[in-house]
């Protein structure tokens, strides 16, 4: 069963790091996240929470929808889209999202901003159509 507040709380740290990172988009573009430290700080920390949102609503729209337990983060969109809660394709493009929570939270390898101003650029949609969908579970 879905929890409603703890849906709303999430969505709500979605939302406002989604509108952050917009004005991100608007500011800084690749040469500004390769050379200004204050930028980067910004965009990656607006970009972990974005995203650990996103895998806190998957994990507990999945337990909610009574899916086997997730193994990954990646692998809790799978179970919304097993569950019929999120489509497969947003599913794939939401996968996406948690590797790249997991690369910004133990920094795997040096960070590629111009991958990130790429995902800036390119990818809040995503984060955007996943927040429209979850908004819509009662």
């Amino acid at each position: 069963m879905i929890d409603l507040p703890t849906v709303l709380r999430r969505l709500s740290l979605l939302q406002d790091s989604l509108a952050d990172l917009r004005r991100y988009r608007a500011k800084f573009d690749a040469t500004a996240l390769q050379s200004d430290r204050d930028a980067q700080h910004m965009v990656l920390h607006a970009m972990y929470i974005a995203a650990q949102a996103a895998i806190d609503l998957a994990l507990h729209g999945a337990a909610g929808a009574e899916e086997p337990a997730s193994l990954t983060y990646q692998q809790a969109f799978d179970r919304l889209a097993a569950a019929g809660m999120i489509t497969e394709e947003l599913g794939k493009r939401m996968r996406g999202w948690a590797g790249l929570r997991n690369v910004l939270a133990h920094h795997y390898a040096t960070i590629d901003y111009g991958k990130i101003a790429a995902t800036l650029a390119n990818e809040l949609p995503d984060l955007e159509r996943f927040a429209v969908v979850v908004a819509g579970w009662k």
